[in-house]
Order: structure tokens, then sequence, then C-alpha cells
């Protein structure tokens, strides 16, 4: 059995289910007051009688991060000891020893106000035999009484591994605990637990959990959640409060937000409604409500934020090279700064990647505004996303919460076993975090030479990539939805698909696009070529995260606004080194046909 040889006091320690590690409690404590004061939480300033602990019920109270525990159970337990004498039952005696750290809590217990059990590790079995009868018994055998306040610490000690009817016994035994003494009962969970997992059994115990209560730290701030607790007003369901610790005194106290339901709407914040945006997110817009405030750059952004908690941060995308800054940015406001800070990205000077917005919402966005969303519209979306709270997890790392997200820093021809390898890697890297791709298989012309439409096919994306077999182009379009695919067509080639291509098939899921590849991969036994030398000038790759809108289709150009290489044979590879003559194709426009896949390998696209 563990012992206390590190406790201010020392003495052989008692035989049965634990230990008591205090002094004798003076005789005046074997009387009760006649006024019992009200034993508070340990936070100051919750409204409506919610900072008090309830008696002659079980109280839960589960810190889910040793932030949380370090922060609230030495102020928890010195309010029950300034409201009386405090049993205090824990699974540690080093737990016990940093307690008494405290020079409150040390003269307690040197004054035997305050009394120490540790558990015995050979408890929970007995708990699952005999519930906590013999726990009870030997609490009230070494001291423990009627006007104590009981503390029974790391209570998943006490009640894992135990099954349903064990519970449930377990939980009548503990009623009665509660109805007999005078002053609270509380079961307290400290790390490592997970609270997600064990929250719901605390829920269907009523008699075991009458009240639940679980602190969570925030960036610089914490999160009080009552899952179910009594007010002066009222029960209370799934309410939160913001705290805040007081840098002199350490503890814990009220900041004013408040939020309700499981998936926390603000109710209440002192700066909701204020809005921090960059100039050039409402550059050139009237109408500008005058609370808003308007700083110049990201860095005032950030500055400006640090002491937000539920105000909303307008920023601009910018222009290709700002993703990074941007990225950053969100991914930090949203570690630092409380889940109920809104952050809104608003497309200004180009349109995002799908995979770039996904993955700002990754890092901690609220919201992305595409840039054809007017003025006035997205005053209403900000008035609509008041009162949302964050709540997906943001990996703490930003390299590996953008990861999954980014395209290879790969683009244009590939040879065609390169570009299966590539499209496979990214459909592996993409495959949990649902982003969708398309592939285009494009079938030639009889008389079309795979020269000119190589050359046609230009991609300006990381990740967009093409190439070729003896029938058809492959173009792989990541993180391009089926709808959008028509239009970045257009955009990766310089002539009408009518003056290249006979049918062609689309398909945007992952078995579909693997399986095309296999089929790729197959041709190569036949010898397809490679045209890597002679596209080598095609693709110059260039760090891109915002697409330019789409191209204007040839039949709309001018009649000089387009020029591609001339025709070379493949045969007549080793000379096409030399420089080329640039020239217009003949061609005549033909319709393709019926835009159908030739093999059954998924979906089609008219």
């Amino acid at each position: 059995m563990s012992s206390a040889a590190s406790s201010p006091r020392k003495s052989p320690p008692a035989t049965g289910v634990l230990h008591s590690l205090a002094q004798r409690l003076w005789p005046s404590l074997g009387t009760a007051s006649a006024i019992q004061r009200p034993t508070s939480i340990g936070i100051a300033g919750l409204p409506d009688g919610i900072g008090q602990l309830p008696s002659h019920v079980p109280v839960s109270l589960v810190a889910a991060d040793s932030r949380s525990a370090a922060a609230w159970f030495p102020a928890l337990i010195e309010d029950a000891l300034a409201a009386g004498p405090l049993g205090l039952v824990a699974s540690s005696t080093q737990w016990l020893d940093e307690l008494l750290e405290y020079p409150e809590l040390r003269a307690a217990y040197r004054a035997g106000r305050l009394k120490l059990w540790v558990l015995s590790p050979g408890l929970q079995a007995q708990v699952q035999r005999h519930g906590l009868s013999l726990l009870v018994q030997e609490l009230e055998r070494t001291g423990l009484l009627p006007q104590h306040a009981l503390y029974l610490c790391d209570a998943q000690n006490l009640l894992s591994g135990l099954n349903v009817a064990q519970l449930a016994h377990v939980s009548d035994q503990l009623s009665a605990l509660c109805r007999q003494q005078q002053r609270p009962v509380v079961l307290g969970f400290t790390p490592p637990l997970d609270a997600t997992a064990f929250l719901p059994t605390l829920r269907n115990l009523c008699q075991m959990s009458m009240h639940i209560a679980t602190l969570h730290a925030d960036a610089d701030r914490w999160r009080l959640s009552l899952d179910r607790w009594g007010s002066d007003t009222g029960a209370l369901f799934q309410t939160g409060f913001g705290l805040v610790q007081d840098a002199s005194t350490h503890r814990l106290t009220a900041d004013g937000t408040r939020t309700q339901g499981a998936t926390p709407e603000l109710v209440t914040a002192a700066d909701q409604w204020g809005v921090l945006a960059t100039r050039a997110s409402v550059e050139a817009q009237r109408g500008i409500p005058g609370h808003w405030r308007i700083v110049d750059g990201l860095e005032d952004i950030e500055v400006a934020a640090a002491t937000c908690v539920a105000s909303t941060v307008l920023i601009d995308a910018g222009s290709a090279g700002d993703f990074e800054s941007r990225a950053r940015l969100v991914h930090h406001l949203r570690l630092s700064r409380p889940p109920t800070l809104k952050i809104v990205v608003r497309e200004n000077l180009g349109k995002l990647r799908t995979h770039s917005e996904q993955a700002l919402l990754q890092l901690g966005a609220s919201a992305v505004v595409y840039k054809e969303v007017g003025f006035s519209r997205l005053l209403q979306l900000l008035q609509d996303i008041n009162a949302q709270s964050h709540t997906r997890k943001v990996h703490p790392d930003y390299a590996q919460a953008l990861d999954s997200f980014m395209p290879p820093r790969e683009r244009g021809y590939q040879a065609p076993g390169r570009f299966c390898t590539l499209v496979r890697g990214m459909l592996d890297r993409t495959h949990d975090i649902g982003l969708s791709h398309s592939l285009v298989r494009l079938n030639m012309l009889d008389r079309m030479p795979h020269l000119d439409a190589l050359r046609a096919c230009h991609t300006s994306r990381d990740g967009d990539l093409f190439t070729a077999d003896h029938e058809a182009i492959y173009v792989f379009l990541f993180a391009c939805r089926e709808p959008d695919v028509e239009l970045a067509l257009q955009r990766v080639f310089a002539l009408p698909l009518t003056q290249l291509f006979t049918s062609q098939a689309t398909d945007c899921s992952a078995p579909g696009i693997r399986a095309m590849t296999e089929q790729l991969q197959e041709s190569l036994r036949k010898g397809v070529p490679d045209y890597s030398a002679i596209l080598a000038t095609v693709s110059a790759p260039t760090p891109a995260a915002l697409e330019a809108p789409p191209a204007t289709p040839l039949a709309q150009l001018r009649e000089d606004a387009l020029a591609l290489p001339k025709h070379t044979n493949i045969e007549n590879q080793q000379s096409a080194a030399s420089p080329l003559v640039v020239t217009r194709p003949q061609m005549r426009p033909r319709p393709i046909g019926q835009r159908a896949a030739p093999r059954p390998l998924g979906r089609t696209s008219a």
C-alpha cells in the first residue's frame, strides 16, 4: 500500500482499503453549526448562484486537461475549507504533497480541518465486488464526520472497469452517502482522462452525477461547461462560461462570455459585435459600419486581436503569393484565442483554389467569402455567424495541419509512369479529408498529332498534371469538383476541345481515378512514348494558391491571339531540341461526339 513518507505528518499507515494521512480532528468538529456556509466552486464571478456547490446530491467536476486541473482544484479545495472541514481522498501521495505546498491548505491540515486519505491499490477490485461500502466504512472509522465536505479526487480510478449493474449499485450507494453528509460530496476527475468517452457515462447515471461541470483550457483562457447544473433561476443544461485567470491570485474568474448548446452558440460577450478588418478586405466599399475597426495589414490584425474574445476578424485573401501569410495568421489566431472568435477570409484579388479554401477552414477559419459576394451580403453573413463557436479541432503544428491539403510542387506534363505515381500519391494524402479531384481522359482525333494537343495544354497550378498514351490525353485536376471540370479544361487548353478530341470521360471518384491510372499503367507495357524532353519548356513551376479566372475560349479571341508550335513527328524527336518555329496549326473545328467513356471506368460528363 502507498505511504505518506513526504507528508507533513509521518505515522504508520492504517490498515484497510485506504490510508489516513491526517491528524485526528479537533473535538470542536463533533458539533455541527446550525447554519452552513455555502461552498463555492473555486471560480469567481459566476452569475445566479452558479458558483455554489449543491449539497445532498452527487457532483462531478471534470478537469479536461492538466492546465485546468492545476488552475481549478487547489482553489476548489481552498473554498471548501473556507466553508468548513474537508475530507479529501486521492490516489497519489505526490499530488497531496503538491497541494500541501499551498500555505492555506498546509495550515488547514495542521489545524485538523483538512483530513487526507490515499486510496489503496486494490480498492478497485473491492468496489467491483462490494461497491463503495468498504470505502465508506473505512472513511467513517478513520474520522469522516457528517460535517465534512467529501471530495473524491481521481474518481475515474474508482469507476473504471465497472459494468452497468455495478455502476448502478455504486450510484445508489453514492446517493445514500450524499444524503447523510451535511456538505457537498464531489467526484473529481483529473487527467489523464478521455472526457469525451467518460462524460456519456456520467450523463446517463443521474444518481451518480446529478450535477456535471467540465473545465477546458482555451488558449490563454478557460471555458467552464455545465452539462447540467442548478442555479437561482432554475436548472441549466449545456451552458458554458468563459474564464480568465487573475494575475495576482491565480484564481479563475468569469469574463462575461456565455454560450449555450451542445454545439456552443454565443449568448453574450463583451466584444461579440466587434469587427476587425484589414483595409484591403473592405477597399472601395461603401456603408462600412462605424464601429468596425479598420487596420492596414496582417501584423496590425494580430496585435489588435490579441485581447479579443468573441469579435469577428475579417482578412483579405490577397493574391497568389499571399496564401502562406494568411494561412499562418488564421492558424495562430485560432490557437491563441477562444473558440468564440470568428475568423473570416474574403477573396479580393483572385479566386482561391478549392484545396486552399478547405485548408483555411481546417486551420481555423470560420468562413471563406467568395469574391462574387457583395458587401451587403457580407454584412448579413457576419451577422449570421455572430453566435458561432469554432468546434473543429485544429492541429497545433502548422505544417502538419496544412500538409494534406497542399498539392505536390509538380505541374504540367509528366511521363505516364510518373503521372500515375503522383496521382495515386495525391489520392492517398487527401483520402481522409474529403478533397475531391478529377481525372479526364480526352480521346484524340484520328489525324491530330499528340504533340499539338500536348502543346495546347498549359497548367499553371501545382497538382494539375497531364500525360498521354497512344489514344488519349489524360488531365488530372487537383481539388477540382466535377461541376468545375469544363471551366477548368477551358483554362488548361489553348484550343477548343472540338479541335483536338473526339470524346472525353471524366471521373471524380477515388476508385474510378485509380482504375484509370491502372489502365494507363498497363499500357506502359506497349511502349508509350515519353514527351518530357520535347515539352520541357511547357511547365515551369511557380507556387500558386489562387487560380486565375477561366481562360476565354478561342472562339472569342482575336484572330491573331493564339500561336502554337509547329507539329513535330515523334520519329523526329531528336531534331526537336532545336528552336521550334511557331505557327498556327491548320485545323477545322469539329464537334466532340458523344462524350462517353470508351470503357466503363466511371461517370461521364456531357
